[in-house]
């Protein structure tokens, strides 16, 4: 059985799914516990994303091709991260069979508001999104194959939040409808 998941109920709403929680942290644990438990033949994580740079535009949705993990002290040269995993790609698989349009994704620990730090991310992803890549990672670890359909509800940036409040129930919809899909096919 595909399971899906999504970061919390809203994203869900009618479907049936887990909500793993909001940030990199609760998903990772979350997502591992429930590979553990439920042991799903695949997962998909559903939600709603930012635009990075020149990534899909406001209201598309989109199924990742690969979830990378950010660090703004390292993208900005104030830190490094020791041995930082790389990207994960999503199960090919699954990403033919949802067959939308494809996004690098990126995982940071907090919501990007700054103009220039969104910029310097754009060169390492086309949509941000916060638990991506603690899913991802828990599936890679434990053999099951991922993808993640996200909805872009915002340009990545100081407006975002605003943005993201004025197109979330519309974009999530059609995350919704896409995800039915995945389930009941």
């Amino acid at each position: 059985m595909t399971r899906l998941v999504a970061a919390v109920g809203d994203e869900l709403g009618p479907l049936p799914g887990t909500v793993l929680g909001v940030g990199l942290v609760a998903a990772a644990t979350s997502a591992a516990r429930l590979l553990a438990t439920d042991r799903p033949d695949a997962v998909v994580l559903i939600g709603t994303a930012g635009r990075l740079g020149d990534g899909p535009r406001v209201g598309t949705v989109i199924v990742a091709s690969e979830v990378a993990l950010g660090s703004a002290a390292a993208v900005l040269g104030l830190g490094y991260v020791p041995r930082r995993p790389g990207p994960i790609a999503a199960d090919p698989g699954l990403v033919e069979r949802i067959g939308l349009p494809l996004a690098r994704v990126l995982t940071n620990l907090a919501i990007t508001t700054d103009p220039a730090l969104a910029e310097r991310f754009a060169a390492e992803g086309q949509v941000e999104h916060m638990e991506a890549y603690a899913v991802a990672y828990a599936c890679a670890d434990a053999g099951v194959p991922f993808a993640a359909v996200l909805g872009i509800t915002n340009e990545v940036g100081p407006g975002a939040h605003a943005e993201w409040l004025r197109h979330r129930l519309l974009v999530q919809a059609a995350v919704q409808a896409v995800a039915a899909r995945i389930v009941g096919g």
